[in-house]
């Protein structure tokens, strides 16, 4: 995602085809991959292992079956995380072995999104607590695997608040 987002980041992924549209209709296991090009089959298997696939996969279902043709699914997750999830990476710090803090901005709100950030993290075992969504410090209860409502902690608000100065 930072990477990405790098000025003169050289797409490493790019092939020297001599057909530019080679890839666009090479699809490599087109069941595993979902209408990913071989490219960008190659960049998922890298980037995303078979765990946090499993876990994808099965949220790729609940959201289809929820949002029906709208749905987020494998095809478009590593352009979401690069390009359309419209925050900045600003901190990554471990707090101990089981939990950690990280830290993004944006430029606008709403940004959007969020959920699907939220479901990338646990797909890597990384289950998010709580947030600053822009207005106040929200606990996520997890009521399944893929939902959660948010609980407004205005002492967490304060304080945050407070030390943002």
């Amino acid at each position: 995602m930072c990477c990405m987002r790098d000025p003169g980041y050289e797409e490493e992924w790019l092939t020297d085809s001599d057909d530019p549209f080679e890839d666009e209709i090479d699809i490599m296991d087109e069941d595993k991959f979902d209408g990913l090009t071989k490219n960008e089959s190659e960049r998922y298997k890298t980037f995303i292992p078979d765990y946090a696939d499993t876990f994808l996969e099965s949220f790729f279902e609940f959201d289809q079956e929820r949002a029906g043709g709208l749905g987020f699914n494998k095809s478009n997750i590593l352009n979401y995380l690069e390009h359309s999830f419209e925050v900045d990476l600003n901190n990554l710090e471990k707090q101990n072995e089981n939990k950690g803090i990280v830290e993004f901005s944006t430029g606008n709100y709403p940004f959007g999104g969020i959920e699907r950030f939220l479901i990338t993290l646990k797909a890597f075992d990384l289950v998010p607590e709580e947030c600053f969504d822009g207005f106040s410090v929200v606990a996520f209860d997890w009521v399944n695997e893929f939902e959660f409502n948010t609980i407004e902690l205005p002492d967490r608000t304060e304080e945050y608040l407070k030390n943002r100065k």
